[in-house]
């Protein structure tokens, strides 16, 4: 068995391991949002012309264009830009390298008396077209809990409404999965799109 004096040496390693490990990953991110915010304000705003907008017949609402890619930014609860994402005229989805994800994203809209989250670009666009409310784009299933909890600590009284992907097709359908767990952390409500038998829900 280890002595007093070798536990304490031992925890006092390790949270020095920890605390180097959060200074470069700060330093990366940092210089992320340094890349990030230069990379927007080289952009132009983009236009419905757009083949992925068009092909998801939704608007281009507060994103930019760099050549060909459209730029959706992710920012925090105060506003901060941390992140980029890039998707191209086919579709494919990436994130400037290094950036910082987690409880930030993409907005559309003034909150009113409800925000309604959902994954993607086209999936949350097409949900403000359809109600006019407001949307919290979160990017994938397994950042709308951390989006919600950020959400519901600035905005404790309006009405959050997770909007699912229906997964059906995966195993665990992870879509449902985390926007009902995410909604239930929050006090949220739970929207699932419903098909009809034999149907392919549509791939957003």
């Amino acid at each position: 068995p280890l002595t007093p004096e070798e536990r304490a040496e031992i925890a006092h390693r390790t949270q020095a391991m920890k605390q180097a490990q959060a200074r470069v990953r700060e330093s990366v991110q940092a210089e992320a949002r340094a890349k990030a915010q230069k990379l927007w304000s080289r952009a132009h705003w983009a236009t419905n012309k757009h083949p992925y907008l068009e092909r998801k017949q939704v608007n281009a609402y507060g994103i930019k264009l760099l050549r060909d890619m459209l730029l959706i930014p992710a920012r925090d609860v105060n506003g901060t830009l941390h992140t980029l994402q890039f998707i191209s005229p086919d579709g494919s989805k990436r994130f400037l390298s290094g950036g910082k994800k987690t409880g930030c994203y993409f907005s559309i809209g003034k909150p009113v008396d409800r925000i309604l989250l959902a994954e993607g670009l086209a999936t949350g666009s097409t949900l403000h077209q359809a109600t006019g409310a407001a949307v919290a784009i979160c990017f994938d299933c397994g950042n709308l809990l951390a989006v919600a909890r950020a959400l519901r600590g600035k905005f404790p009284s309006l009405r959050l409404v997770l909007c699912a992907d229906n997964d059906a097709h995966q195993p665990g359908n992870p879509g449902l999965t985390h926007a009902r767990a995410a909604a239930k952390a929050v006090g949220g409500f739970l929207a699932v799109p419903v098909f009809n038998p034999g149907v392919q829900p549509c791939p957003f």
